[in-house]
Protein backbone atom coordinates (compact mmCIF):
# COMPACT_ATOMS: atom_id res chain seq x y z
CA UNK A 1 0.00 0.00 0.00
CA UNK A 2 1.12 3.70 -0.88
CA UNK A 3 -0.04 6.20 0.85
CA UNK A 4 -0.04 9.62 -0.32
CA UNK A 5 -0.34 13.00 1.38
CA UNK A 6 -0.85 16.69 0.39
CA UNK A 7 0.66 19.09 2.87
CA UNK A 8 -0.25 22.97 2.53
CA UNK A 9 2.49 24.68 1.12
CA UNK A 10 6.21 23.02 2.02
CA UNK A 11 5.85 22.51 5.47
CA UNK A 12 6.90 18.96 6.47
CA UNK A 13 3.70 17.75 8.21
CA UNK A 14 3.65 13.80 8.57
CA UNK A 15 0.11 12.82 7.84
CA UNK A 16 -0.37 11.20 11.30
CA UNK A 17 -4.23 9.45 10.41
CA UNK A 18 -2.56 7.62 7.95
CA UNK A 19 -0.01 5.55 9.83
CA UNK A 20 -2.53 4.89 12.28
CA UNK A 21 -4.58 3.01 9.47
CA UNK A 22 -1.58 1.50 8.07
CA UNK A 23 -0.20 -0.01 11.36
CA UNK A 24 -3.06 -1.08 12.74
CA UNK A 25 -3.67 -2.63 8.75
CA UNK A 26 -0.44 -4.42 9.06
CA UNK A 27 -1.53 -5.27 12.73
CA UNK A 28 -4.07 -7.47 11.24
CA UNK A 29 -2.41 -8.21 7.87
CA UNK A 30 1.19 -7.92 8.43
CA UNK A 31 1.97 -9.31 4.88
CA UNK A 32 0.97 -6.27 3.00
CA UNK A 33 3.32 -4.05 1.69
CA UNK A 34 2.79 -0.44 2.77
CA UNK A 35 4.32 2.59 1.18
CA UNK A 36 3.14 6.50 2.18
CA UNK A 37 4.11 9.58 0.05
CA UNK A 38 4.06 12.80 0.60
CA UNK A 39 2.98 15.50 -2.07
CA UNK A 40 2.96 19.09 -1.86
CA UNK A 41 -0.73 20.27 -2.55
CA UNK A 42 0.30 22.41 -5.39
CA UNK A 43 1.07 19.71 -6.95
CA UNK A 44 -0.88 19.51 -10.82
CA UNK A 45 -3.12 16.64 -10.91
CA UNK A 46 -1.56 15.10 -14.11
CA UNK A 47 1.44 14.72 -12.03
CA UNK A 48 -0.40 13.29 -9.01
CA UNK A 49 -2.52 10.38 -11.40
CA UNK A 50 0.82 9.46 -13.07
CA UNK A 51 2.63 9.04 -10.01
CA UNK A 52 -0.81 6.61 -8.33
CA UNK A 53 -0.59 4.85 -11.92
CA UNK A 54 2.97 4.31 -11.31
CA UNK A 55 2.20 1.49 -8.81
CA UNK A 56 0.07 -0.03 -10.84
CA UNK A 57 -2.93 -0.12 -8.11
CA UNK A 58 -6.14 -2.01 -8.25
CA UNK A 59 -7.61 -0.55 -4.69
CA UNK A 60 -7.48 3.00 -4.32
CA UNK A 61 -8.48 5.08 -1.10
CA UNK A 62 -8.85 8.39 -0.15
CA UNK A 63 -9.08 9.97 2.83
CA UNK A 64 -11.95 13.40 2.66
CA UNK A 65 -11.67 16.48 4.39
CA UNK A 66 -13.62 19.55 2.94
CA UNK A 67 -10.41 21.80 1.74
CA UNK A 68 -9.58 18.51 -0.40
CA UNK A 69 -12.87 16.71 -1.44
CA UNK A 70 -12.73 18.87 -5.15
CA UNK A 71 -9.21 17.66 -5.82
CA UNK A 72 -9.91 14.24 -5.25
CA UNK A 73 -13.19 13.62 -6.85
CA UNK A 74 -11.04 15.29 -9.89
CA UNK A 75 -8.33 13.30 -9.80
CA UNK A 76 -10.93 9.72 -8.96
CA UNK A 77 -12.73 10.48 -12.33
CA UNK A 78 -10.13 10.65 -13.89
CA UNK A 79 -8.71 7.59 -12.90
CA UNK A 80 -11.64 5.56 -13.88
CA UNK A 81 -11.69 7.08 -17.17
CA UNK A 82 -8.11 5.82 -17.05
CA UNK A 83 -9.15 2.28 -16.28
CA UNK A 84 -12.28 1.69 -14.85
CA UNK A 85 -11.09 -1.70 -13.02
CA UNK A 86 -9.30 0.30 -10.61
CA UNK A 87 -11.70 0.18 -7.31
CA UNK A 88 -11.80 3.34 -5.59
CA UNK A 89 -12.44 3.84 -1.62
CA UNK A 90 -13.39 7.51 0.05
CA UNK A 91 -13.36 7.73 3.71
CA UNK A 92 -12.70 10.81 6.18
CA UNK A 93 -15.26 13.31 8.06
CA UNK A 94 -16.59 14.48 4.49
CA UNK A 95 -17.88 11.65 3.27
CA UNK A 96 -19.18 9.83 6.29
CA UNK A 97 -22.47 11.79 6.09
CA UNK A 98 -22.13 11.81 2.27
CA UNK A 99 -22.55 8.40 1.71
CA UNK A 100 -25.41 8.28 -0.18
CA UNK A 101 -25.06 11.27 -1.96
CA UNK A 102 -21.63 10.76 -3.30
CA UNK A 103 -22.18 7.09 -4.61
CA UNK A 104 -25.23 7.93 -6.24
CA UNK A 105 -23.30 11.23 -8.21
CA UNK A 106 -20.03 9.96 -8.66
CA UNK A 107 -19.82 7.01 -10.40
CA UNK A 108 -15.99 6.95 -9.74
CA UNK A 109 -16.22 6.13 -6.29
CA UNK A 110 -17.38 1.88 -5.76
CA UNK A 111 -17.26 2.62 -1.79
CA UNK A 112 -17.25 4.88 1.40
CA UNK A 113 -15.90 3.56 4.59
CA UNK A 114 -17.92 6.19 7.68
CA UNK A 115 -16.87 7.13 10.80
CA UNK A 116 -13.81 5.56 12.72
CA UNK A 117 -11.78 3.89 9.92
CA UNK A 118 -8.74 2.15 11.06
CA UNK A 119 -10.63 -1.49 11.53
CA UNK A 120 -13.30 -1.10 8.99
CA UNK A 121 -10.52 -0.65 6.54
CA UNK A 122 -8.53 -2.88 7.76
CA UNK A 123 -11.38 -5.61 7.44
CA UNK A 124 -12.24 -4.35 3.96
CA UNK A 125 -8.59 -5.36 2.76
CA UNK A 126 -9.27 -8.46 4.17
CA UNK A 127 -12.15 -9.33 2.80
CA UNK A 128 -11.30 -8.43 -1.03
CA UNK A 129 -8.11 -10.46 -0.63
CA UNK A 130 -5.87 -8.04 -0.58
CA UNK A 131 -1.79 -8.88 -0.99
CA UNK A 132 -0.46 -5.34 -1.62
CA UNK A 133 -2.68 -1.77 -1.17
CA UNK A 134 -2.18 1.55 -1.95
CA UNK A 135 -3.42 4.75 -0.10
CA UNK A 136 -3.88 7.98 -0.81
CA UNK A 137 -4.44 10.44 2.25
CA UNK A 138 -4.54 13.85 1.28
CA UNK A 139 -4.18 16.87 3.58
CA UNK A 140 -4.02 19.60 2.40
CA UNK A 141 -6.17 22.73 3.71
CA UNK A 142 -7.25 23.85 -0.06
CA UNK A 143 -8.00 27.58 0.33
CA UNK A 144 -8.15 27.15 6.24
CA UNK A 145 -7.46 24.66 5.80
CA UNK A 146 -6.00 23.94 10.58
CA UNK A 147 -6.01 20.20 7.33
CA UNK A 148 -6.32 20.63 8.16
CA UNK A 149 -7.33 20.02 8.51
CA UNK A 150 -6.68 21.37 7.61
CA UNK A 151 -6.22 23.67 8.44
CA UNK A 152 -2.26 25.28 9.23
CA UNK A 153 -2.01 22.15 9.11
CA UNK A 154 -4.27 19.24 8.34
CA UNK A 155 -6.10 15.97 7.45
CA UNK A 156 -5.23 13.60 4.44
CA UNK A 157 -6.10 11.12 1.53
CA UNK A 158 -5.21 7.72 1.01
CA UNK A 159 -4.25 5.79 -1.90
CA UNK A 160 -3.59 1.72 -3.06
CA UNK A 161 -1.54 -0.37 -4.93
CA UNK A 162 -1.94 -3.65 -6.13
CA UNK A 163 -5.12 -4.80 -4.11
CA UNK A 164 -5.87 -7.82 -6.19
CA UNK A 165 -4.13 -10.17 -7.83
CA UNK A 166 -3.49 -9.89 -12.15
CA UNK A 167 -6.46 -11.04 -13.64
CA UNK A 168 -8.54 -11.12 -10.38
CA UNK A 169 -10.84 -8.23 -10.78
CA UNK A 170 -13.91 -8.61 -9.19
CA UNK A 171 -17.43 -7.82 -10.55
CA UNK A 172 -19.14 -5.10 -8.36
CA UNK A 173 -21.66 -7.76 -7.70
CA UNK A 174 -18.86 -9.87 -5.55
CA UNK A 175 -18.14 -7.02 -4.16
CA UNK A 176 -21.33 -6.21 -2.48
CA UNK A 177 -21.64 -9.99 -2.00
CA UNK A 178 -17.93 -10.03 0.07
CA UNK A 179 -18.70 -6.67 2.08
CA UNK A 180 -21.72 -7.06 2.92
CA UNK A 181 -20.82 -8.35 6.87
CA UNK A 182 -18.21 -5.24 7.32
CA UNK A 183 -20.00 -2.64 9.41
CA UNK A 184 -19.00 0.98 8.66
CA UNK A 185 -18.81 0.74 4.71
CA UNK A 186 -21.48 2.12 2.35
CA UNK A 187 -21.17 0.42 -1.45
CA UNK A 188 -23.32 0.03 -4.65
CA UNK A 189 -24.87 -3.41 -5.07
CA UNK A 190 -26.13 -2.57 -8.85
CA UNK A 191 -28.03 0.51 -8.75
CA UNK A 192 -29.16 -0.05 -5.45
CA UNK A 193 -27.01 1.77 -2.64
CA UNK A 194 -26.24 -0.39 0.13
CA UNK A 195 -25.29 1.33 3.73
CA UNK A 196 -23.66 -1.39 6.36
CA UNK A 197 -24.82 -0.64 10.15
CA UNK A 198 -22.55 1.65 11.61
CA UNK A 199 -19.22 0.14 12.99
CA UNK A 200 -19.21 0.62 17.20
CA UNK A 201 -15.99 2.60 18.26
CA UNK A 202 -12.69 0.46 19.49
CA UNK A 203 -13.25 0.26 23.21
CA UNK A 204 -9.20 0.46 23.27
CA UNK A 205 -7.52 3.09 21.52
CA UNK A 206 -4.72 1.43 22.66
CA UNK A 207 -5.17 -1.19 20.25
CA UNK A 208 -4.00 0.90 17.48
CA UNK A 209 0.01 0.99 17.31
CA UNK A 210 1.87 3.66 17.65
CA UNK A 211 3.49 4.94 14.32
CA UNK A 212 6.52 6.47 15.76
CA UNK A 213 7.08 3.33 18.63
CA UNK A 214 6.80 0.95 15.74
CA UNK A 215 9.05 2.80 13.68
CA UNK A 216 6.67 3.19 10.97
CA UNK A 217 7.08 6.93 10.56
CA UNK A 218 11.35 7.56 10.18
CA UNK A 219 11.59 10.51 12.45
CA UNK A 220 15.05 10.97 11.13
CA UNK A 221 13.94 12.14 7.84
CA UNK A 222 15.02 15.47 7.18
CA UNK A 223 12.19 16.67 5.26
CA UNK A 224 9.88 16.15 8.52
CA UNK A 225 9.25 19.51 10.30
CA UNK A 226 6.79 19.17 12.20
CA UNK A 227 5.05 15.96 14.22
CA UNK A 228 1.30 15.57 14.64
CA UNK A 229 0.27 13.30 17.55
CA UNK A 230 -2.94 12.42 19.40
CA UNK A 231 -2.82 11.73 23.15
CA UNK A 232 -6.94 11.18 22.57
CA UNK A 233 -10.07 10.40 20.39
CA UNK A 234 -13.43 12.08 21.26
CA UNK A 235 -15.01 15.36 22.12
CA UNK A 236 -17.87 15.96 25.03
CA UNK A 237 -19.08 18.61 23.45
CA UNK A 238 -21.76 18.73 21.26
CA UNK A 239 -21.55 21.99 18.88
CA UNK A 240 -24.03 22.28 16.34
CA UNK A 241 -21.65 23.23 13.72
CA UNK A 242 -18.90 20.54 14.54
CA UNK A 243 -18.86 17.18 12.65
CA UNK A 244 -16.27 15.84 15.14
CA UNK A 245 -18.11 14.61 18.16
CA UNK A 246 -20.56 12.35 15.73
CA UNK A 247 -17.45 10.42 14.52
CA UNK A 248 -15.90 10.13 18.18
CA UNK A 249 -18.49 11.10 20.95
CA UNK A 250 -16.77 9.66 23.56
CA UNK A 251 -13.65 10.75 25.03
CA UNK A 252 -11.02 7.84 24.81
CA UNK A 253 -7.36 7.75 26.29
CA UNK A 254 -3.75 6.51 25.05
CA UNK A 255 -2.04 5.79 28.05
CA UNK A 256 0.51 8.38 29.67
CA UNK A 257 2.68 5.71 29.30
CA UNK A 258 2.59 5.68 25.89
CA UNK A 259 2.40 9.00 25.39
CA UNK A 260 5.47 9.56 27.40
CA UNK A 261 7.37 6.87 25.29
CA UNK A 262 6.27 8.12 22.11
CA UNK A 263 7.03 12.04 23.03
CA UNK A 264 10.52 10.80 24.61
CA UNK A 265 11.30 9.56 21.40
CA UNK A 266 9.89 12.46 18.64
CA UNK A 267 11.26 14.88 20.95
CA UNK A 268 14.68 12.99 20.62
CA UNK A 269 14.56 14.12 16.79
CA UNK A 270 14.52 17.43 17.59
CA UNK A 271 11.50 18.75 15.21
CA UNK A 272 10.58 22.19 14.22
CA UNK A 273 6.74 21.82 16.17
CA UNK A 274 4.60 18.95 17.72
CA UNK A 275 0.94 19.09 17.13
CA UNK A 276 -1.08 17.43 19.75
CA UNK A 277 -4.39 16.57 17.83
CA UNK A 278 -6.37 16.54 20.70
CA UNK A 279 -9.93 18.55 20.21
CA UNK A 280 -9.62 20.20 23.49
CA UNK A 281 -5.67 19.49 24.88
CA UNK A 282 -6.74 20.45 28.28
CA UNK A 283 -10.57 19.32 28.41
CA UNK A 284 -8.84 17.11 32.09
CA UNK A 285 -6.78 19.40 33.24
CA UNK A 286 -4.46 17.00 35.52
CA UNK A 287 -3.72 14.65 32.50
CA UNK A 288 -3.16 18.05 30.27
CA UNK A 289 -0.89 19.05 33.00
CA UNK A 290 1.39 15.35 32.78
CA UNK A 291 1.69 15.56 29.58
CA UNK A 292 3.26 19.27 29.61
CA UNK A 293 5.69 17.96 32.16
CA UNK A 294 6.46 14.89 30.18
CA UNK A 295 7.13 17.32 27.16
CA UNK A 296 9.49 19.90 29.33
CA UNK A 297 11.00 17.40 30.15
CA UNK A 298 12.52 15.69 26.92
CA UNK A 299 12.50 18.53 25.01
CA UNK A 300 14.99 19.91 22.79
CA UNK A 301 13.88 23.03 21.44
CA UNK A 302 10.25 22.16 19.67
CA UNK A 303 7.13 24.01 19.62
CA UNK A 304 4.06 22.93 20.52
CA UNK A 305 1.03 23.44 18.87
CA UNK A 306 -2.29 22.89 21.00
CA UNK A 307 -6.11 23.54 20.92
CA UNK A 308 -7.38 24.39 24.67
CA UNK A 309 -10.09 25.94 26.75
CA UNK A 310 -8.80 28.75 28.19
CA UNK A 311 -11.52 28.53 31.30
CA UNK A 312 -9.61 25.38 32.14
CA UNK A 313 -6.23 27.67 32.26
CA UNK A 314 -4.78 28.44 35.44
CA UNK A 315 -1.35 29.72 36.63
CA UNK A 316 0.12 26.04 36.63
CA UNK A 317 -0.79 25.36 33.56
CA UNK A 318 0.02 28.42 31.45
CA UNK A 319 2.93 28.15 33.50
CA UNK A 320 4.01 25.17 32.11
CA UNK A 321 2.65 26.09 28.78
CA UNK A 322 5.59 28.28 28.53
CA UNK A 323 8.11 25.96 30.17
CA UNK A 324 6.91 23.78 26.84
CA UNK A 325 7.28 26.30 24.32
CA UNK A 326 3.59 26.51 23.45
CA UNK A 327 3.84 29.17 20.77
CA UNK A 328 1.13 27.65 18.89
CA UNK A 329 -2.21 27.65 20.77
CA UNK A 330 -5.60 27.70 19.42
CA UNK A 331 -8.80 29.04 21.71
CA UNK A 332 -11.99 28.68 19.77
CA UNK A 333 -15.08 30.62 21.31
CA UNK A 334 -16.82 31.52 18.12
CA UNK A 335 -18.90 33.92 20.17
CA UNK A 336 -19.58 35.90 23.20
CA UNK A 337 -22.99 36.65 22.21
CA UNK A 338 -25.54 34.29 24.84
CA UNK A 339 -28.40 33.73 22.58
CA UNK A 340 -25.95 32.45 19.44
CA UNK A 341 -24.06 30.54 21.85
CA UNK A 342 -27.28 29.03 23.32
CA UNK A 343 -28.04 27.74 19.50
CA UNK A 344 -25.39 26.42 19.38
CA UNK A 345 -25.11 24.39 22.08
CA UNK A 346 -21.59 25.49 23.64
CA UNK A 347 -20.97 26.51 26.89
CA UNK A 348 -18.98 29.69 27.24
CA UNK A 349 -17.93 30.93 31.24
CA UNK A 350 -16.43 35.12 30.63
CA UNK A 351 -15.40 35.40 33.82
CA UNK A 352 -13.01 32.39 33.75
CA UNK A 353 -12.50 32.97 30.03
CA UNK A 354 -10.95 36.22 31.50
CA UNK A 355 -9.22 34.52 34.02
CA UNK A 356 -7.47 32.24 31.81
CA UNK A 357 -6.39 35.09 28.92
CA UNK A 358 -4.65 36.76 31.95
CA UNK A 359 -2.66 33.74 33.01
CA UNK A 360 -1.98 33.51 29.26
CA UNK A 361 -0.96 37.21 29.26
CA UNK A 362 1.16 36.74 32.32
CA UNK A 363 3.41 34.21 30.81
CA UNK A 364 3.10 35.94 27.32
CA UNK A 365 2.40 33.21 25.28
CA UNK A 366 1.22 33.62 21.65
CA UNK A 367 -2.22 32.81 21.20
CA UNK A 368 -4.88 32.95 19.05
CA UNK A 369 -8.90 33.33 19.59
CA UNK A 370 -11.13 32.07 17.37
CA UNK A 371 -14.80 33.79 16.29
CA UNK A 372 -17.06 32.43 13.77
CA UNK A 373 -19.12 34.96 11.32
CA UNK A 374 -22.92 34.45 10.53
CA UNK A 375 -23.19 31.95 13.27
CA UNK A 376 -27.50 32.12 14.39
CA UNK A 377 -28.36 35.02 16.04
CA UNK A 378 -24.71 36.51 15.35
CA UNK A 379 -25.54 40.39 13.61
CA UNK A 380 -22.52 42.52 12.59
CA UNK A 381 -22.72 44.70 15.41
CA UNK A 382 -23.05 41.58 18.19
CA UNK A 383 -19.23 40.36 16.32
CA UNK A 384 -18.17 43.85 16.66
CA UNK A 385 -19.22 43.56 20.53
CA UNK A 386 -17.37 40.25 21.04
CA UNK A 387 -14.17 41.97 19.11
CA UNK A 388 -13.96 44.95 21.42
CA UNK A 389 -14.64 42.79 24.26
CA UNK A 390 -12.15 40.29 23.12
CA UNK A 391 -9.24 43.26 22.61
CA UNK A 392 -10.17 44.82 25.88
CA UNK A 393 -7.95 41.91 27.18
CA UNK A 394 -5.15 42.68 25.11
CA UNK A 395 -4.78 39.47 23.64
CA UNK A 396 -2.18 37.38 21.43
CA UNK A 397 -4.09 37.41 18.30
CA UNK A 398 -7.78 37.23 17.50
CA UNK A 399 -9.09 36.21 14.26
CA UNK A 400 -12.90 36.09 12.28
CA UNK A 401 -13.56 32.57 10.25
CA UNK A 402 -16.37 31.85 7.70
CA UNK A 403 -19.14 29.74 8.70
CA UNK A 404 -18.89 26.41 7.17
CA UNK A 405 -22.20 24.36 7.29
CA UNK A 406 -20.27 21.11 7.32
CA UNK A 407 -22.34 17.92 5.96
CA UNK A 408 -23.99 16.01 8.84
CA UNK A 409 -24.03 18.82 11.80
CA UNK A 410 -26.99 19.59 13.64
CA UNK A 411 -27.15 23.49 12.13
CA UNK A 412 -26.68 22.52 8.55
CA UNK A 413 -29.90 20.40 9.48
CA UNK A 414 -31.28 23.32 11.03
CA UNK A 415 -29.87 26.87 8.69
CA UNK A 416 -33.38 27.63 6.80
CA UNK A 417 -34.73 28.28 10.98
CA UNK A 418 -32.08 30.44 10.95
CA UNK A 419 -31.71 31.97 7.64
CA UNK A 420 -28.55 30.99 6.70
CA UNK A 421 -27.82 30.24 2.88
CA UNK A 422 -24.68 29.17 1.73
CA UNK A 423 -22.63 27.40 -0.97
CA UNK A 424 -23.18 23.51 -0.99
CA UNK A 425 -20.43 22.92 -2.43
CA UNK A 426 -17.21 22.50 0.15
CA UNK A 427 -15.92 24.57 1.99
CA UNK A 428 -19.53 25.13 2.21
CA UNK A 429 -19.56 28.98 3.47
CA UNK A 430 -22.00 30.82 4.56
CA UNK A 431 -23.24 34.03 2.80
CA UNK A 432 -26.01 34.88 4.27
CA UNK A 433 -28.73 34.66 7.49
CA UNK A 434 -31.81 36.53 9.11
CA UNK A 435 -29.26 38.45 11.12
CA UNK A 436 -26.45 39.19 8.85
CA UNK A 437 -26.79 40.44 5.10
CA UNK A 438 -24.21 39.08 2.93
CA UNK A 439 -22.76 42.42 2.59
CA UNK A 440 -21.76 42.57 6.44
CA UNK A 441 -20.44 38.84 5.65
CA UNK A 442 -18.38 40.59 3.19
CA UNK A 443 -17.71 43.54 5.27
CA UNK A 444 -16.49 40.97 8.26
CA UNK A 445 -13.87 39.47 5.40
CA UNK A 446 -12.04 43.09 4.78
CA UNK A 447 -12.43 43.42 8.71
CA UNK A 448 -10.17 40.20 8.95
CA UNK A 449 -7.22 41.85 6.85
CA UNK A 450 -7.82 44.99 8.87
CA UNK A 451 -6.94 42.99 12.37
CA UNK A 452 -4.18 41.25 10.60
CA UNK A 453 -2.31 44.71 9.48
CA UNK A 454 -3.44 47.07 12.49
CA UNK A 455 -3.41 44.10 15.15
CA UNK A 456 -1.11 41.40 14.78
CA UNK A 457 1.50 42.22 12.63
CA UNK A 458 2.08 44.60 15.39
CA UNK A 459 3.53 47.71 13.09
CA UNK A 460 -0.04 49.96 14.75
CA UNK A 461 -1.26 47.90 17.87
CA UNK A 462 0.62 50.25 20.35
CA UNK A 463 -0.91 52.96 18.22
CA UNK A 464 -4.30 50.95 18.14
CA UNK A 465 -4.84 50.95 21.94
CA UNK A 466 -3.40 54.83 22.69
CA UNK A 467 -5.73 56.30 20.06
CA UNK A 468 -8.17 54.24 21.64
CA UNK A 469 -8.11 55.71 25.04
CA UNK A 470 -7.22 59.04 24.06
CA UNK A 471 -9.67 59.32 21.58
CA UNK A 472 -12.06 57.55 23.39
CA UNK A 473 -12.61 55.69 19.84
CA UNK A 474 -13.86 51.31 19.79
CA UNK A 475 -11.23 49.20 18.10
CA UNK A 476 -13.53 47.73 16.24
CA UNK A 477 -14.33 51.74 14.43
CA UNK A 478 -10.27 51.93 14.24
CA UNK A 479 -11.06 48.40 12.21
CA UNK A 480 -13.48 49.67 10.05
CA UNK A 481 -12.01 53.15 9.67
CA UNK A 482 -9.20 51.27 8.33
CA UNK A 483 -10.94 49.31 6.09
CA UNK A 484 -12.18 52.60 4.42
CA UNK A 485 -8.81 53.80 3.94
CA UNK A 486 -7.61 51.03 2.62
CA UNK A 487 -9.98 50.90 -0.23
CA UNK A 488 -8.35 53.65 -2.11
CA UNK A 489 -5.59 52.23 -2.87
CA UNK A 490 -6.25 50.80 -6.58
CA UNK A 491 -3.13 49.16 -7.49
CA UNK A 492 -1.69 46.74 -5.18
CA UNK A 493 2.39 46.22 -5.42
CA UNK A 494 3.87 42.65 -5.07
CA UNK A 495 5.05 43.09 -1.20
CA UNK A 496 1.14 45.33 -0.35
CA UNK A 497 1.85 44.56 3.35
CA UNK A 498 5.58 46.32 3.54
CA UNK A 499 3.24 48.51 1.31
CA UNK A 500 0.86 49.32 3.77
CA UNK A 501 3.17 49.07 6.90
CA UNK A 502 5.09 51.92 5.22
CA UNK A 503 1.51 54.09 4.67
CA UNK A 504 0.91 53.67 8.76
CA UNK A 505 1.28 57.31 9.21
CA UNK A 506 -1.05 58.85 6.85
CA UNK A 507 -3.92 56.21 7.77
CA UNK A 508 -2.75 57.80 11.41
CA UNK A 509 -3.33 61.05 10.19
CA UNK A 510 -6.57 59.70 8.45
CA UNK A 511 -7.55 58.65 11.74
CA UNK A 512 -6.80 61.57 13.64
CA UNK A 513 -8.82 63.82 11.20
CA UNK A 514 -11.86 61.69 10.83
CA UNK A 515 -12.78 61.58 14.22
CA UNK A 516 -11.43 65.26 14.73
CA UNK A 517 -8.59 64.69 17.15
CA UNK A 518 -5.78 66.31 14.56
CA UNK A 519 -3.69 67.33 17.88
CA UNK A 520 -3.57 63.45 18.52
CA UNK A 521 -1.35 63.23 15.16
CA UNK A 522 2.04 64.83 16.79
CA UNK A 523 1.75 63.12 19.93
CA UNK A 524 1.27 59.22 18.64
CA UNK A 525 3.28 59.48 15.14
CA UNK A 526 6.68 58.98 16.88
CA UNK A 527 5.60 56.06 18.85
CA UNK A 528 4.32 54.82 15.80
CA UNK A 529 6.98 55.68 13.46
CA UNK A 530 9.38 53.64 16.31
CA UNK A 531 7.43 50.87 16.05
CA UNK A 532 7.83 50.35 12.38
CA UNK A 533 11.34 50.68 12.97
CA UNK A 534 11.49 47.96 15.18
CA UNK A 535 9.34 45.44 12.90
CA UNK A 536 11.58 46.40 9.61
CA UNK A 537 14.36 45.37 11.64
Amino acid sequence: MAAQYFVPGNRGLQPAELHYVKGYLLKSKPSSDVTIRVFNENQNIPAIIKKILDLEPHLIGFSCYLWNIKKILNICRRLKKINSGIKIVLGGPEVSPRAQDLLAKEKAIDIVVRGEGEESFAQLVAQMGRTCISFKRGAAQMGRTRISTAEGGVPALPLGRGAFKRGAAQTGRSIAADLSDIRGVSFRKGAEMIHNPDRPLLRSIGRIPSPYLSGLVNLKDKNIVDVPLETMRGCSSRCHYCYYHKNFPVARYFSLSRVGKELKLILSHKPHEVYLMDPTFNSNSQRAKKILKIFIRYNQGANLHVELKAELVDEEMARLLSQANAYNIEIGIQSTNPKTLKAINRRFNKEKFIKGVRYLNKFKLYYEIQLIDALPHQSYDSLMKSLDWLYSMHPAKVVIFRLGLLPGTTLRDRAASFGIEYDHCAPYSAYKSNTMTDTEVKSVEKLSYAMERLYDSQVFQKTLYAFKARAGVKISTILEDWVAWESHFKRRPADYPEFLNKKSPMFLEYLCRKHSKAYLYKELLPGLLKGLCFTSS
